[in-house]
């Protein structure tokens, strides 16, 4: 395969201190042959070193490693702006508990594809999903998901969360449509499986000790809500007498990677555990706020060496899928929380929404950072916008300066999955036209009507603009 060389006016890789590979090199580029990366360094140098691969980017361009999304809901993908009235238990109760009982295969393409290309447009290339919905025995809905993401070239991390309490069916659907999942998954090119499990509350003891059992014994991770709200602490306690992680913990779900979404309330022994464990935390700085959820404590988690990556959380949590939104909210919530400039640097929001997000995962040894062996996974910021016609600082300019319309290349595996702005291997408008539909669907099968303007019927008072 021919190699390409992408030039850049800076190439930021995230590489650890311990790499040999700089964290920020000026007039860089990065060598790609096939679907991994051959080398790193000046320009000038890569260029003689290798006169017949093909140059692409520009002198004036920022390059970084793709983004990793540490937690995402593409089963919200056709519910985007509505209900941002409520909390999260009212959230879960007026909204998500009724569009998971009519979740289907079709619904769950759609919606992916739907946010899918937002993701890749503001630079995401590998997303950690975890789908909720009710299982229909026979007719799984997540294998939709892969397809989507198999058809857009963005690498996924795919979950299937749905628990059994006060619901109509035991484990056993639940099961299967883990098995669809993952037999999936082992299918494809860019997806990878891992147990979902949503929250402690929407579990009966055995389903949450036979799900635990599904990934120990499959060698699988576990992509589970953890603290979201005070009020999840306060009635795992009065259930099993200690907090979600503590239960966890004596559960054994910590015998597997783990990465645990949220983690706004966790105490002092909560993230002593998390440390203890190796246990991942994705932070939703955006969905947090939207959902009135609270501001979790990323210092003092990356002050035990926790690793923290940031995700954009679901589509009707957060609204937009927007990275970058993300990315910038986590640095600016770190000083409101703590009335410091200094709590969080743009280079601390950079390293977690890349190499962060790439250790909670345990996936560092294959993306994360622009190292030489490692996959393929980069983003090119045009450096001709006006936006970043003056970059004083790289890392500045790619976390607080720049948005989505910046983001001019994506390469995913060593291949264009986004260029010049536009997603290469779909059609957009056709993605739209199958998406509207299926959106008026849900919301008429799921009673939304009177959160939703789509099917005509008039909006409540509190939703009128």
């Amino acid at each position: 395969m021919s190699q390409t060389l992408i030039r850049a006016g800076w190439v930021l890789t995230a590489a650890p201190d311990d790499s040999a590979t700089p964290a920020a090199i000026r007039d860089g580029a990065v060598l790609l042959d096939g679907d991994r990366i051959a080398a790193v360094g000046t320009f000038a140098d890569l260029a003689a070193a290798h006169p017949a691969a093909t140059v692409r980017g520009g002198a004036n361009d920022i390059v970084t490693p793709g983004f990793v999304n540490t937690h995402g809901h593409f089963s919200e993908g056709l519910i985007t702006g509505i209900g941002s009235q409520y909390t999260l238990w009212e959230w879960l109760q007026e909204l998500i508990s009724r569009v998971n009982p009519v979740m289907t295969r079709d619904k769950a393409y759609a919606g992916t594809m739907l946010q899918g290309i937002q993701m890749l447009r503001s630079g995401v290339t590998t997303a950690n999903d975890m789908f909720c919905s009710d299982p229909i025995p026979g007719e799984p809905a997540t294998p939709g998901v892969v397809q989507a993401l198999e058809e857009l070239g963005l690498r996924g991390v795919v979950s299937f969360g749905s628990g059994d309490v006060d619901r109509g069916f035991g484990p056993a659907p639940i099961l299967e449509e883990f098995d669809a999942l993952r037999e999936t998954a082992d299918a494809s090119r860019y997806s990878t499986f891992r147990v979902g499990m949503s929250s402690i509350g929407r579990y009966t003891d055995a389903a949450w000790d036979e799900h635990i059992g599904y990934a120990v014994d499959g060698g699988h991770g576990i992509h589970v809500h953890v603290h979201e709200v005070r009020e999840e602490v306060t009635a795992a306690r009065q259930r099993t007498g200690r907090t979600v992680v503590g239960h966890a913990e004596a559960t054994g779900m910590f015998r597997v990677p783990v990465i645990a979404a949220h983690s706004v309330w966790v105490d002092r022994d909560d993230r002593e555990r998390y440390a203890a464990n190796g246990v991942g935390v994705a932070h939703n700085p955006v969905a947090n706020g939207i959902l009135a959820s609270g501001i979790a404590p990323v210092a003092e988690l990356r002050a035990l060496g926790i690793p923290v990556g940031i995700g954009v959380d679901g589509p009707a949590s957060n609204d937009s899928q927007d990275f970058l939104q993300a990315m910038k909210s986590a640095a600016l919530l770190a000083r409101i929380r703590d009335l410091q400039a200094t709590a969080m640097s743009a280079r601390e929001a950079f390293e977690m929404g890349t190499i962060g997000g790439a250790q909670a995962l345990r996936m560092e040894h294959e993306i994360g950072s622009l190292e030489p062996g490692k996959r393929a996974d980069l983003v090119v910021f045009d450096g001709e916008s006006p936006t970043l016609a003056n970059v004083h600082d790289p890392y500045q300019a790619v976390v607080f300066v720049a948005g989505s319309h910046e983001v001019k290349d994506v390469w995913v595996d060593g291949e264009l999955s986004l260029a010049d702005g536009e997603v290469t291997r779909v059609d957009v408008r056709e993605a739209v036209a199958r998406a509207r539909p299926l959106a008026r669907q849900l919301v008429a099968e799921a009673g939304l009507e009177r959160l939703s303007a789509l099917t005509g019927a008039p909006l409540d008072d509190t939703e009128r603009p």
